[in-house]
């Protein structure tokens, strides 16, 4: 008697005949599948379908797919709904019936798989392999260790970068079959399908034993990798991955890329979590350093991040859902913060609307200056404020979802027509802004200069960014009861020029801060690119104008030669980087600028028609600003000698 053989995994799961033949049976072989035709080694063995509750296990290699439970079959074919809010079709018919709330169908088609993910395995895999035989694993392992050694860190996910990165040697332990990539991914998409589960009691140990170790997910190599891709923006020579600026570049965007096809894996079980929406949010982070803040993949990526905290329910009010431990309710509020944050900054930089506004969600600041992680372990914030209170990633967070706010009201002030009460409007929130600002801890402010601050480098960064948020809301606020921006007063010419010294300050000291939130080069951007243009916007106007109030150039002349420079001679930014193009676009116009400055030509007359251009709307994106300001008259080339 013939004995019975086992169809290979994928004809199985399709219900299809297979002919077994081994090591890729015909169908996988016509099909281009041969890398996801696998035979399993006990296939009539019956499985068990419980899982067991999470706990904190000790470090293992992972289960081979063999041993770990099959997909199940997408039990609906109704997609997953996430929140349904107080206008839609559940909330109503709750009202008929007990049984007509569908708050739970959220979680019922969770751990859904179908076989059409398949495709997006093998391309996960695929890209897995290709990238860890361009760069050992190890050397990957180190490089991120060494980093997070610098005092650096993914800002929203830090407490979990060490432990995922320690992760990473189950995936070593894999490396020696020739199929391992395949199996390894499997194995990944049998734990992302399970929801991560968590109760009153639960604590941070437990929580994140659910996607570690032996529970590795696709999310887990997600955040792996986008540390991985940072990493390379922080250190510059790594010998045992790269030497040359080449292999630097090559590395971070092939980790991009595999975090992109994580995130298509990840999205396609429209199983949404919490780990899943912080993954995304760093995915974007990358993005923005890998593709450019004008990037259009930048854009929609902070779009589908909103769009999942949207579906999780996120901007609703936290502190009302039963269940739920304390870290993770912090937890939540810190990725909402910063990514409300990051909405705001992203639609004053390229001058579109924002897309999380208060009206609709309810505005969520972190408890603490330290961190959800703190809360977790047993801190409590003092009530007397005797506690020293140190510069973290949620402190950073914290502030800057302040002036998140403050920047949404200046942006919704934008639409309305100047009456008499626009003035006084916008009064109050300059006010408001002072206040927050002598309300900060006082070892956050810097009153004097950067070089004069002690501190460690984190510290000195974490500052900085703290005062340029500030000095941006000001800005705004002047910006906004200008009758034009070619017409600055000197309200806004004191900001921007203490605006412009710091952004100068940090380039010079930039060996001596590490990122506390935002890179140098978002700094130079988003703070020192629109204070340079108003200054130059009034140099312009005295220069044209005899009879206006005479101001003190010498200190601003100085700090524009010196960003010049320093974008010119390549130390900050090079022409591989993807926010070169605008950068250079400006200091060549500041570099006419100051020609124009040092030479005997008499300037032309005022240009009414330019001066036209600069009307059309005070958010144009950076780079319209500085093509419309390349036109001015006064920067016509100069005649040669």
């Amino acid at each position: 008697m013939r004995s019975r053989l086992a169809a290979c995994e994928r004809c199985r799961k399709a219900k299809l005949a297979c002919d077994h033949k081994r090591p890729v049976c015909t169908r996988c072989r016509n099909t281009n599948q041969a890398g996801i035709c696998i035979y399993r080694d006990s296939p009539f063995k019956r499985r068990r379908t419980s899982i067991s509750s999470p706990s904190v296990e000790p470090q293992s290699s992972l289960r081979s797919p063999e041993e770990s439970p099959l997909f199940n079959a997408r039990q609906t074919p109704y997609p997953n709904p996430g929140y349904l809010g107080s206008s839609s079709h559940a909330a109503i018919f709750s009202h008929i019936s007990p049984d007509g709330d569908c708050s739970n169908a959220f979680q019922a088609t969770q751990g859904s798989h179908s076989n059409g993910d398949d495709h997006l395995i093998q391309q996960g895999a695929d890209t897995l392999r290709q990238l860890l035989s361009a760069f050992p694993l190890k050397g990957v392992i180190d490089l991120v260790i060494f980093w997070l050694a610098k005092g650096v860190n993914l800002a929203l996910t830090g407490p979990f970068v060490a432990q995922c990165t320690e992760s990473m040697h189950n995936l070593l332990a894999c490396m020696s079959d020739g199929n391992w990539h395949l199996a390894y991914a499997r194995q990944l998409m049998q734990n992302s399908a399970r929801p991560l589960e968590f109760n009153q009691s639960s604590t941070l140990d437990s929580f994140s034993a659910q996607f570690l170790h032996q529970n590795t997910r696709w999310e887990t190599l997600g955040l792996f990798f986008s540390a991985v891709s940072r990493a390379t923006l922080d250190v510059s020579f790594f010998p045992s991955l790269y030497s040359t600026e080449k292999g630097q570049y090559s590395l971070r965007r092939m980790a991009m890329k595999l975090c992109d096809y994580i995130l298509d894996i990840c999205l396609s079980l429209d199983c949404l979590n919490d780990l899943q929406l912080l993954f995304q949010y760093e995915n974007f982070i990358v993005h923005s350093h890998v593709d450019g803040d004008q990037s259009y993949h930048s854009w929609r990526r902070i779009g589908d991040v909103i769009s999942s905290t949207f579906a999780l329910g996120y901007h609703e009010d936290l502190e009302a859902k039963p269940d739920v431990p304390p870290f993770i309710t912090e937890m939540r509020k810190t990725a909402s913060a910063r990514i409300y944050s990051a909405d705001k900054n992203l639609a004053i930089f390229l001058g579109r609307p924002p897309r999380m506004c208060k009206r609709f969600c309810h505005l969520h600041l972190p408890s603490s200056w330290l961190g959800f992680e703190a809360l977790a372990y047993g801190h409590t914030p003092s009530t007397d404020g005797d506690e020293e209170i140190k510069a973290t990633y949620c402190g950073d967070t914290r502030w800057s979802v302040i002036c998140a706010s403050l920047k949404e009201d200046i942006m919704e002030m934008l639409r309305d027509v100047k009456d008499e009460q626009y003035i006084e409007r916008a009064t109050a929130i300059q006010e408001k802004a002072i206040v927050e600002w002598e309300a900060l801890p006082p070892q956050f402010r810097l009153d004097g200069t950067l070089k004069q601050f002690t501190g460690n480098p984190f510290e000195r960064d974490f500052v900085v960014s703290v005062r340029l948020n500030h000095l941006q809301v000001l800005f705004l606020v002047h910006l906004l009861l200008l009758d034009s921006p070619a017409a600055p007063n000197a309200s806004i010419i004191e900001v921007a020029q203490e605006m412009l010294s710091l952004v100068t300050e940090t380039i010079l000291l930039r060996d001596r801060l590490v990122n506390s939130g935002t890179s140098l080069i978002w700094k130079v951007a988003h703070f020192g690119l629109p204070a340079a243009g108003i200054l130059l916007l009034a140099m312009l106007r005295q220069k044209n104008h005899q009879n206006t109030t005479p101001i003190p150039w010498t200190k601003t002349i100085q700090d524009l030669n010196v960003f010049v420079a320093e974008v010119d001679i390549g130390t900050i930014i090079r022409p591989e980087d993807p926010n070169y193009a605008l950068l250079s676009k400006a200091t060549q116009t500041i570099q006419r600028f100051l020609d124009s400055m040092h030479s005997k030509i008499t300037p032309q007359p005022r240009n009414e028609d330019w001066t036209a251009l600069l009307n059309q709307d005070l958010w144009d994106s950076e780079f319209a600003f500085w093509d419309n300001m390349a036109g001015h008259p006064s920067l016509d080339p100069l005649p040669e000698v």
